[in-house]
């Protein structure tokens, strides 16, 4: 009898050293999540712009683009825009005066009219859908080109074909 209650004290002396083997994870610091790095930035705060054309739809005055700016972030809340978009014909397809091609031009100038005639939606942070109020082009329109201009408070990038 003598020896089992040794071998039942001992056993009960294992079991409490083992289920107190506590490490303390409630006294370790706690490190702040980790946030992730800032990919956008406000048409008012970027030094400089640049435009990626994303899609042209130019027979329905539609134009998807990306907007980034300083270190390559995604430019929000941008409003001011200027798009041209040009239709021309096949080259040979109509008589030229003067040496000069003739050309169609749909066009809204968001940056200088009071008045926009074009929609813009900033369909995600920095990817832009412009829709022009109504085109209309003639029959003989093969081939279009798309200039845009757009300006904040400290970056304007001027009117330009982009390819």
């Amino acid at each position: 009898m003598k020896h089992t209650k040794l071998c039942c004290a001992i056993g009960l002396s294992s079991v409490l050293l083992l289920g107190c083997g506590s490490d303390d994870d409630d006294n370790k610091p706690v490190e702040p999540p980790v946030e992730p790095p800032v990919s956008t930035i406000g048409i008012n705060d970027t030094e400089t712009l640049s435009v990626n054309l994303t899609t042209v739809d130019a027979e329905k005055g539609n134009v998807l683009l990306t907007l980034t700016g300083d270190d390559e972030m995604l430019v929000t809340d941008a409003s001011a825009f200027n798009l041209i978009v040009m239709g021309y014909p096949k080259e040979g397809d109509s008589p030229v005066k003067y040496k000069l091609g003739w050309h169609q031009v749909n066009h809204s100038n968001c940056v200088a009219d009071d008045e926009c005639t074009m929609a813009i939606t900033e369909a995600e942070s920095g990817k832009y859908s412009l829709v022009l109020d109504s085109v209309e082009w003639k029959d003989a329109i093969d081939s279009y080109r798309v200039a845009v201009e757009v300006k904040g408070e400290k970056a304007h990038l001027e009117l330009a074909f982009l390819d």
